[in-house]
């Protein structure tokens, strides 16, 4: 089983030092070795998840709606002359909530199945019948960030019965009336909100809930100060906020809830109602990690400690070479993985309008896939 310490000490043997590191010294922080290697492990490790869509760290998850467009079967409000806050920037059509735990959104699964508001589940299996397969050409899609009210604090005003430690419970948003306005713009009673702030039961009293935390929707956010939910609106009368749903069986529970000011967060834009993201996760857990990809990591962090440690450039250089090398045969792995289909359309047939996306059998990533650059020299 490996671990962070292991993890430390591969990339120090790299290096070509004999030192090594304890638990306890990168617990506390108590050598040179150990300070250096917490102070860029998380950065580097990210850094290299996404210079390629690892299978290692491929999530596939369904986008929390935040709005969309007037007139779209979510929003029934008439399309105001020009745009407001509350919309979805121009020219896309649905916003949704970009995902904590993302390094990178890689595409967005073409649902062509749903149909328009038609609600229709998405499946691999039809009774009676043949399989389904993904259709389509790529979803375009825009990461970008927005304005929000985010819930600080949540109080429990009445414990409900039933909930467990670490149930999550997403709440009701509550509705506006017509024509208020507020900070960052005026919104319709039937225009919507954003997307409900989601709590974890912290401790209970029985099974009532006693306490929770707002679960941020920032990756890294301070627990002191989370930023919950996506609210275009302070509700101003915010108590006794009722439970909408919840990962447990518990029911009853609400909450008086603390709104902080507006402040950015990231959103992603697209057309596609009923979105479902493919990205890469932030994937700590080095035994998750492919053996190609922990090579590549253990080459650019002993680079990276080597500058650190010794100031030896033309050493660290050396290594960041080995280091890149590494990766290119670890992205040659990690993508032949799996059934590879690479059946390319030509461009002078693609100017035309005429795609084909792996002749209908949907896989990703789509012809083209930008892997990204490698690591820069010191």
């Amino acid at each position: 089983m490996t671990s962070e310490t292991d993890v430390c000490n591969r990339m120090l043997q790299r290096l070509g030092t004999r030192t090594t590191v304890s638990d306890a010294e990168l617990a506390n922080n108590s050598s040179n070795e150990a300070i250096q290697f917490n102070l860029m492990y998380t950065e580097l490790r990210d850094s290299l998840l996404r210079l390629a869509p690892w299978d290692c760290a491929m999530k596939v998850g369904n986008l929390t709606y935040i709005t969309s467009q007037p007139g779209t079967p979510e929003n029934t409000s008439g399309m105001p002359t020009l745009w407001a806050p509350g919309m979805p920037a121009p020219p896309w059509t649905y916003e949704y909530q970009y995902p904590t735990d993302c390094l990178m959104a890689r595409w967005i699964i073409p649902a062509t199945q749903t149909g328009f508001a038609g609600g229709t589940p998405i499946t691999t299996a039809v009774t009676g019948g043949a399989s389904s397969w993904w259709w389509g050409s790529p979803v375009r899609y825009k990461v970008q960030t927005d304005a929000f009210y985010s819930v600080s604090a949540a109080a429990v005003a009445v414990g409900g019965t039933g909930y467990a430690i670490g149930d999550y419970i997403t709440l009701v948003l509550v509705p506006t009336v017509n024509g208020v306005t507020n900070k960052i713009g005026t919104f319709l009673a039937v225009a919507p909100q954003g997307a409900a702030v989601v709590l974890q039961v912290a401790t209970l009293a029985g099974s009532a809930v006693a306490t929770v935390n707002v679960v941020s929707q920032i990756n890294g956010e301070a627990a002191t100060s989370p930023v919950g939910g996506s609210y275009f609106y302070d509700y101003g009368n915010n108590s006794g906020i009722a439970q909408a749903s919840t990962t447990g069986a518990g029911t009853g529970a609400t909450f008086n809830l603390t709104f902080a000011n507006p402040a950015p967060q990231r959103v992603i834009l697209t057309n596609q109602e009923f979105a479902t993201l493919a990205y890469t996760q932030q994937c700590s857990d080095p035994n998750l990690w492919d053996p190609s990809f922990r090579d590549a990591m253990y080459d650019i962090g002993a680079a990276t400690l080597c500058m650190a440690l010794k100031g030896a450039r033309e050493t660290a250089n050396m290594l960041v070479q080995r280091a890149n090398k590494t990766l290119s045969v670890a992205r040659g792995n990690d993508g032949n993985e799996g059934l590879t289909v690479n059946d390319i359309t030509p461009d002078w047939i693609r100017v035309r309008g005429i795609d084909y996306d792996n002749q209908g059998m949907y896989s990703g990533p789509y012809q083209g896939y930008d892997w990204g650059s490698t690591f820069p020299m010191f």
